[in-house]
């Protein structure tokens, strides 16, 4: 999955079957930042909160608030009963 950040077209996410979150600059053609902290594939990313946040899923069960451009979730949820969830 890809979205492209809001405020700045030229950095996306990429939530990848590796199990990362990788941020892009499409200027540079660099990698900006890793997220990863997922046990499975990422499945899904959405910004929120005025995109100074994104959620991402996977098919670990675990839904991950981040703060944008910071490799360490705020919050998660995670329930082993949780089914997957494939999209936000």
């Amino acid at each position: 999955t890809v979205r492209f950040f809001p405020l700045e077209n030229n950095l996306f996410l990429a939530g990848c079957s590796d199990n990362k979150i990788i941020q892009w600059d499409t200027n540079s053609g660099k990698i900006v930042q890793e997220y990863n902290h997922h046990l499975g594939p990422v499945n899904a990313v959405l910004y929120v909160d005025n995109n100074q946040r994104f959620i991402s899923t996977s098919d670990d069960k675990k839904i991950l608030v981040w703060e944008f451009g910071i490799p360490v979730p705020t919050k998660y949820i995670s329930e082993p009963h949780m089914h997957l969830m494939p999209a936000v």
